[in-house]
């Protein structure tokens, strides 16, 4: 009378729970990954930096924030290279410190695009950069590449040179390393 056990093989629910969420947290775990490296790599053009046109320069849904003015115009194309470097650097700073209420979020803005041209006034060394409205912007050709810091919707301040962009943006990095 030798019977042969035959075991029945039950489903342990407890198993298929434990490994459900074990494979739920590596997934999630890898995505994480992912995203933290895409969003620290280097920035190393403008087709990286966020682009306004028009009265998007002062519609921009932070209380603060910098706005490149420059030109891919051939005629700009020495003095926009000069600062490459120092805005690609921002740039990589403020994506990676994208929390912090003091790094300041930055925009392009090329005046090459037909609707922001229309604020370059040409022949003229004057500028009109502390404004609230777009069509009261005007920027002299001879300053290009410039930054603006809009602040409630309002040009608080700007920097010409390439000196004076270098340390404002520099001075942002170093206060908030």
């Amino acid at each position: 009378m030798n019977k042969k056990v035959v075991a029945k093989k039950s489903v342990n629910y407890k198993n298929i729970i434990f490994w459900g969420v074990i494979g739920l947290i590596t997934l999630a775990f890898i995505v994480t990954v992912i995203v933290r490296f895409i969003g620290s790599r280097t920035v190393n053009n403008y087709d990286s930096i966020d682009h306004v046109i028009g009265e998007q320069i002062f519609d921009q849904k932070e209380e603060t924030y910098i706005v490149y003015l420059y030109s891919t115009d051939s005629t700009y194309e020495e003095a926009v290279k000069a600062m490459d470097d120092v805005i690609f650097n921002y740039v990589t700073f403020q994506k990676r410190n994208s929390d912090d209420a003091d790094v300041y979020k930055l925009y392009a803005a090329d005046l090459a695009n037909p609707e922001n041209a229309k604020v370059v006034v040409f022949e003229s060394e004057t500028n009109m950069l502390v404004t609230d409205t777009f069509s009261s912007l005007k920027v002299s050709d001879k300053s290009i590449p410039v930054i603006i810091v809009i602040k409630n919707d309002s040009v608080i301040s700007y920097d010409i040179t390439e000196n004076d962009i270098s340390d404002y943006l520099q001075t942002i990095i170093e206060e908030n390393k």
